[in-house]
């Protein structure tokens, strides 16, 4: 053929290819949103339950040491009328109330002494 003649012959068809694209939402699906739903009270709830033993033992505490002052003043109390009944049951004292107050006299032969053992 000569160049300048040309002829015309077709080019080979294109093939036109479909891509086809999925475009993804990028939200949240209706499963995510069921954990979500379940997740959130259960959190709540959790967090409700740890504030409220905190609470509870913070109150427990707090009457415990309560009880405990009470049992320290008590026991201070109960020691000091415990001194105190020993003082007042001083066999020199009794017998001086006795002689003085009450004119009693004591007679040596009529006196029996018992000991009390511990």
């Amino acid at each position: 053929m000569s160049p300048l003649v040309k002829q015309h012959i077709p080019a080979p068809a294109r093939k036109t290819k479909t891509v086809v694209r999925r475009v993804h939402k990028s939200g949240i699906t209706k499963g995510e949103k069921l954990l979500y739903g379940l997740a959130v009270p259960l959190i709540i709830a959790a967090a409700f339950m740890i504030v409220s033993n905190y609470a509870s033992l913070y109150s427990l505490n707090y009457d415990a040491q309560g009880t405990e002052a009470a049992i320290t003043e008590q026991t201070s109390v109960n020691d000091g009328l415990t001194l105190q009944v020993k003082e007042l049951s001083d066999p020199d004292r009794i017998l001086t109330i006795a002689q003085s107050e009450l004119g009693m006299s004591l007679h040596d032969e009529q006196v029996r002494v018992l000991h009390q053992q511990n």
